[in-house]
């Protein structure tokens, strides 16, 4: 049953990943159309991102209390259906535009929370869950390599209505999940392999928050540089939408490379990890040079990097804590480690807006993701993980 509903979630991730490449393009690029600002697009940042500082606590407990876990995704989907079909007459209001975007957002937490806890449940082993995550990201990242460049040709001739499509495709999804809504999520028995000690887990945590509060700091500043080289291009959304594409042709290589050597040979968690923060620390470099074509290599370079770590950190969490407290650990991460996105991006937009050079602020990034790289590699050893 466990692996009917993991084809499943696969199917609904997919139609997900199509409706959020969709809001990706559309959304942002309707509120900078709008007000002809780019610190609009931090202050969409932040009411997207404010969400998941504020309930993935509350939500992955919820998550955590129920093994009807099924039941919460498939309210979840028919939520967000409906915030995505409201926001289209209100998106003029730019204040009831920014709150039904952190309700979409506050939604697509449960959803994801309900897949993560859905692989925890199938298997300790971190060759398998390596496995299963990055097939996962591997169905999502294909779906998006054709979505984004269509979701960008849509918000261009469509604008804010495209969100019609996104609303239909969370309905199906929704619709999907009707015949295993009693169907119950836990892990049937532990192995010797949960007897770690809490202190270890801890100083696994710990470390991890504190390098990745300073490396999505520096990586969150990402999409201002690009927004800074295309806004004043016409056509700035399909191009938008052809740059989010060529990030998952690099995330798809990343995630194949990934399902590749866990089916070869044993798969550990800590070199990918490192390898794509190293990757995502030298697209920073890239993303702020003077020429648009060098956003061509940096958002390559982006996706290959950030699949790397999706799926490392994703494994890591699944081994590391029991599934009956996995949403609560994972929530209260998320919610410190995404508090400094919005930060990072109202900050770099009103540097830039105040004539800073975007290399000068780029390089700076850089120099920050690379001090959470190295605090990353020392954490690592310490708790010989990997």
């Amino acid at each position: 049953m466990k692996k009917a509903l993991y084809h499943l979630y696969l199917l609904i991730a997919s139609l997900r990943v199509a409706g959020d490449a969709i809001e990706t393009v559309a959304l942002p690029w309707s509120i900078l159309n709008a007000t002809g600002s780019l610190i609009s697009i931090g202050g969409y940042a932040l009411f997207t991102h404010l969400p998941w500082v504020i309930l993935p606590p509350i939500l992955g407990r919820t998550l955590d209390r129920t093994v009807k876990k099924v039941r919460l995704a498939f309210l979840a989907l028919i939520l967000q259906a409906f915030l995505a079909v409201l926001i289209i007459p209100l998106s003029s209001n730019i204040w009831a535009f920014y709150l039904l975007v952190s309700g979409i957002s506050a939604l697509d937490i449960l959803h994801r929370y309900y897949g993560f806890s859905l692989v925890a449940s199938m298997t300790l082993h971190e060759s398998e869950l390596q496995r299963l995550n990055a097939t996962k990201e591997t169905v999502g990242e294909a779906t998006s390599l054709l979505a984004y460049p269509l979701a960008g040709f849509l918000a261009y001739r469509f604008g804010i209505w495209s969100m019609l499509i996104d609303a239909a495709l969370l309905f199906i999804g929704a619709l999907a999940l009707i015949p295993y809504l009693n169907v119950d999520v836990k892990r049937e028995k532990e192995t010797k392999e949960r007897s770690k000690p809490a202190k270890i887990r801890r100083k696994l945590v710990i470390g991890f928050m504190i390098t990745l509060l300073l490396f999505n700091f520096a990586l969150g500043s990402f999409r201002i540089f690009v927004f800074s080289s295309l806004r004043a291009l016409e056509k700035g959304e399909v191009i938008y939408g052809l740059l989010q594409s060529l990030t998952t042709v690099g995330s798809l290589v990343a995630v194949l490379g990934i399902t590749y050597f866990a089916h070869r040979r044993k798969l550990g968690i800590r070199r990918p990890l490192l390898a794509g923060m190293l990757l995502q620390s030298f697209a920073l470099i890239l993303v702020g040079l003077p020429k648009v074509a060098a956003l061509l290599p940096a958002v390559f370079v982006l996706g290959l990097g950030g699949a790397l770590i999706n799926v490392s950190f994703d494994s890591l969490f699944q081994k590391v804590f029991p599934l009956e407290r996995l949403g609560t650990f994972r929530g209260i991460f998320d919610a410190l480690a995404t508090l400094v996105i919005p930060i990072s991006q109202i900050l770099f937009a009103w540097l830039i807006e105040r004539g800073l050079s975007p290399l000068g602020l780029s390089s700076g990034a850089f120099l920050i993701a690379l001090v959470a790289l190295a605090f990353l590699q020392l954490s690592l050893r310490a708790i010989e993980l990997g």
